[in-house]
This record gives C-alpha cells, sequence and structure tokens, in this order.
C-alpha cells in the first residue's frame, strides 16, 4: 500500500524521473507481497497436544482437574517429544527425585565404586590377644552397613588376633558435617525408618525389628524378640493373646514405649527400654515391627550395636564405646569395603530407601579423587551435595532445562517438602541417562511394573515398564521407561500435585499404557 501511494507524485518528481516513478513503486510493492508470502509460508509453533482421552478418563474418574498433571514423555534415543502437559511446571516428585541423586552417582562414580569404613589402633597388640590402648573406627558416609557386616566386620577383628580392648572404641562419625536431624518434624512419625537422618557412620539404617512370634514354650502365648540386639537394652513385652479377632491392623491396637530405664550405664550407655503392650489376634501369626531407634542421632544406636556385637563374636571391653576424632597420622589397621555402588543403587531405587539416598547424595558432596580418602578433608556439607549433583545434571542437560528454575534439590531422597523438578527436566535428564555408558545399570535398578519393588502392584504396562514411583501428601509421581509395542523405549514422566494426589495411580498408570502403544 506504502508503495502504490508513491504513484501519486507531483509533475516535477515525475518530469526528474520519468522512467522510474512508474517502475520503481510496483517494485517495491513486488518484494513486500514476496515477504508477505514467505512469512505467511512458514511453519507455525505446535499447538500442545490434548491429552489423550484415557489419561482425561482417569483424572475425571479420579476427580483430579488435568492443572494437577504434569506429563513429558519422548523417545528415549532420538526423535520429537510425543506429549507434554505443563511439562515447565516446578512440582514436588517426592521419591522420583532419588533419580537425580542414583543416575549423578553411577555417571561421576562408576557402578563399582565403594565406601571404605577404616579401623586403627592405638597403644599395643599383645601375642595374648589384649590391647593396651582404643580401637578407632571411621566411616565414610557408606550405606550398606548392616546388621550382617558389622557382625563380619567385628569377626576379622578377633581373627586378626585382637580379643580384649582396654580402652575404648571411639566411632568418628565426621565426613559428614550436619545440622541435628528430628526424625519427627517431617510428618510426625518418628519411629518409622523412613525417618532416619544421614550418619558418616551409619549402621543398620539406626533401625531395629520387633518380631512377634507364637510362644513355643507356651501354645496361645505370644513372644517378642528385638533384631538386632543392642548393648543395654531390654525388652518388656506383655501382650494378651485375642482367639477371636481378624488380624486387622494389629499395631494400632499395641502401645508401643521406647524409653530410659533405671540403673547405672555399662560402657558410657544408659539402659533402655522396649515395653509392647496390648491384644495381639492370633490369626495375624508371626509378624514384624520396624522401628526407627529413637535415641539421639544414630551415634547412641551404632553404639549399642557395636558393643553388642562385639560381645557375641567373643570380644571384650574395659572402657566405652564413644565418639570422637581419628587420630592424626593414625595407621589403618583393617578396611571394610562396602557393597558396590550398583548394588547400593538398585537397593535405593528398587525398594525406595531413603536414608541410603541421602547417604549417596551427601557423598556426591566430596570430591572424586578424595572421597575414600578422608584424611585432611573438610568435612561434606548438605550444600556441597547439592552443588554437586545439580552442577552433573546442568552437565548432562542444559542449564535452561534443568537450572535453578526447573530443579530444586535438598536432601537427594524426595522426602522433603522443598524438593522438586520439572516434568521436563525430569525427561531430559533420563533421555542423558540413557546414553550414558551406566545407562543399564540405573535401568536394572528401577521397579519392574506388575513384578518387585515398589512398582510391583502397578498395572500399567505391566512388565514392560522400568519406573521409579514416589508419594507424599498430595504428591504422586512416576518417571522411568516403557517398551512401546513398536520395539522403541521411550522416557516417561507423569507428576500430579493436588489433595486427591493418593487416588492417582490410575492416572499414572494411564500415562504409561498410552506410552506403550506408541504404533
Amino acid at each position: 500500500i506504502w508503495a502504490m501511494r508513491s504513484l501519486r507524485l507531483s509533475p516535477a518528481s515525475r518530469a526528474r524521473d520519468p522512467i522510474g516513478h512508474i517502475v520503481r513503486p510496483w517494485l517495491l510493492a513486488g518484494l513486500s507481497l514476496a515477504g508477505w508470502t514467505a512469512w505467511a509460508q512458514q511453519p507455525l509453533p505446535a499447538l500442545p497436544k490434548p491429552l489423550p482421552p484415557n489419561i482425561l478418563a482417569a483424572l475425571e474418574a479420579q476427580d483430579i482437574p488435568a492443572e494437577a498433571l504434569s506429563v513429558w514423555v519422548a523417545p528415549a534415543d532420538r526423535g520429537p517429544v510425543r506429549l507434554q502437559h505443563l511439562s515447565e511446571t516446578l512440582r514436588p516428585a517426592a521419591s522420583v527425585m532419588k533419580l537425580f541423586t542414583t543416575g549423578a552417582a553411577l555417571h561421576t562414580r562408576g557402578p563399582a565404586w565403594t565406601w571404605q569404613t577404616d579401623v586403627a589402633l592405638t597403644g599395643t597388640l599383645h601375642p595374648d590377644g589384649r590391647l593396651t590402648g582404643s580401637v578407632h573406627v571411621r566411616g565414610s558416609g557408606d550405606p550398606s552397613l548392616h546388621m550382617e557386616q558389622v557382625h563380619t566386620m567385628l569377626s576379622r577383628w578377633r581373627a586378626a588376633g585382637l580379643r580384649h580392648i582396654e580402652g575404648d572404641i571411639v566411632l568418628d562419625h565426621q565426613v559428614f558435617q550436619l545440622s541435628s536431624h528430628d526424625p519427627w518434624a517431617f510428618d510426625g512419625k518418628g519411629l518409622r525408618p523412613y525417618n532416619a537422618g544421614p550418619s558418616g557412620l551409619l549402621l543398620n539404617q539406626q533401625a531395629i525389628t520387633l518380631h512377634l512370634l507364637p510362644d513355643a514354650a507356651r501354645p496361645g502365648q505370644i513372644r517378642v524378640a528385638v533384631e538386632p540386639l543392642l548393648a543395654g537394652v531390654h525388652v518388656q513385652a506383655d501382650l494378651t493373646p485375642d482367639s477371636r479377632s481378624a488380624c486387622g491392623d494389629w499395631r494400632a491396637a499395641l502401645n508401643l514405649q521406647l524409653q530410659a530405664a533405671p540403673g547405672w550405664p555399662r560402657h558410657g550407655l544408659p539402659p533402655w527400654e522396649i515395653r509392647v503392650q496390648g491384644p495381639y489376634p492370633l490369626s495375624c501369626g508371626p509378624q514384624t515391627w520396624p522401628i526407627l531407634w529413637p535415641n539421639g542421632d544414630g551415634h547412641d544406636f551404632g553404639a549399642r550395636l557395636l558393643l553388642q556385637t562385639w560381645r557375641q563374636v567373643g570380644g571384650e571391653l574395659d572402657g566405652h564405646v564413644r565418639s570422637g576424632a581419628w587420630p592424626e597420622h593414625a595407621i589403618t589397621w583393617q578396611s571394610w569395603t562396602s557393597a558396590p555402588l550398583t548394588e547400593v543403587v538398585r537397593d535405593i531405587n528398587k525398594f525406595s530407601n531413603n536414608v541410603m539416598a541421602r547417604q549417596l547424595f551427601l557423598t556426591l558432596g566430596r570430591p572424586l579423587s578424595t572421597t575414600n580418602d578422608a584424611s585432611g578433608i573438610a568435612p561434606v556439607t548438605l550444600q556441597d551435595a547439592q552443588a554437586a549433583v545439580a552442577r552433573t545434571v546442568r552437565d548432562l542437560t542444559s542449564a535452561t532445562t534443568c537450572g535453578p528454575e526447573q530443579l530444586v534439590l535438598d536432601n537427594g531422597s524426595g522426602l522433603s517438602r522443598t524438593e522438586s523438578s520439572t516434568a521436563a527436566c525430569l525427561g531430559h535428564w533420563l533421555r542423558a541417562l540413557w546414553a550414558s555408558p551406566t545407562m543399564p545399570d540405573l535401568v536394572a535398578s528401577l521397579p519392574l511394573t506388575g513384578v518387585d519393588g515398589t512398582a510391583r502392584r502397578w498395572e500399567g504396562a505391566a512388565g514392560h515398564a522400568r519406573i521409579k514411583t514416589g508419594s507424599l501428601a498430595g504428591v504422586a509421581a512416576a518417571a522411568g521407561y516403557v517398551d512401546g509395542v513398536s520395539g522403541q523405549r521411550h522416557v516417561v514422566v507423569g507428576l500430579v500435585q493436588h489433595p486427591r494426589a493418593a487416588q492417582a495411580r490410575p492416572v499414572l498408570e494411564a500415562l504409561l499404557n498410552w506410552a506403550r502403544q506408541d504404533q
């Protein structure tokens, strides 16, 4: 239009340029029309695809709005995103956040990486097995020191000639610099083992198991045993057998108390008592009751377990079991090597173990070259771990995909009100891990739907999806890999944030089923 207006020139202008005043406006008009045509032929940005009907139906059935769901689905190796819905919305992801911790660990440490728990002796070890000094144990954050490993470790002390410790057993937890941990703070369930806090020397995950068993010596009666045995701890059970009631929620009917008991401390450990009282339906048969040890930050539990185990293997102790620093210039007498990282990652992902995830997360805060040697290295803080894992995630994805606005790390386990991610960040992270040399170890660690781990009761893509699940109050999540009918594997992420999230499993199962039908 502007070019055509130039035809209306004054007579003087037309006299100065008798040809150009006719050609130039039409040329300009042609160029303008060509430019508009080229712009019109450019492809428009792809509009978000609507959620598939089966997912919408599942949302409606569970009375969950579509705005509460974030989705990201794409081929694991290459190709465009198949489905995304509110994929840039930052949401809590519960235990699915363990994928960042375990994936970063496998990528930076390798599947065969291990922790070392060192032991040193001060004083002199005599031929008769007497040590005129103390035994020092230095932890490195090993998540896998269960009671069986503790028993084997102390049996090796005995096999090496140690029998009688005239000094102390000194435990060094200082590889991690941690604030005090309150197991009641998160959800008010401080006796649940999942609320255990991390420790530089974590033994048996700070948990005991009560075994309620029919008493073979007294038919019709119930015996309560504790595993593992702890020094200075006594069990007092007063259960009333109930032969009429169905099993039901037998724990809720019992009164459980763990408390200090009267008496003098021995080896620095005051006596404690576990009291269990109430009716117990005989129809329940043998049952187990896992409990987090409530006293202290793990130091008390570790001291009791070590002392009791030392006695069980035939050892003697004159002094105390206490916390203390590793002696300067101490020479390592023995070292306990953990299970390889790939086994630890399997336990974390298959069974969603929170305290093991927190141990691993903190371990990643240490420089790789010094992780197994604590000498002269500053203790790891939670901030060190957060920075290290975030850096690894950004390096494998991008700062725009998984930057601070798309990924918020807290303790690495997902048992947090602040730890969160976008579905797109999780998706790109899983895609990056698919291309990593450690991909087989990560995929093998994920529960198989309908088969094992936390996904054994999931029906979505049963037998064809390896996923990490997660749930908190108001949160439900699933992320992992789904085998498509075509033979191609897909990355699938689904995050639900809503008061009815506890009912959201059918929605996430519908997402897995949709991803599988890729033909």
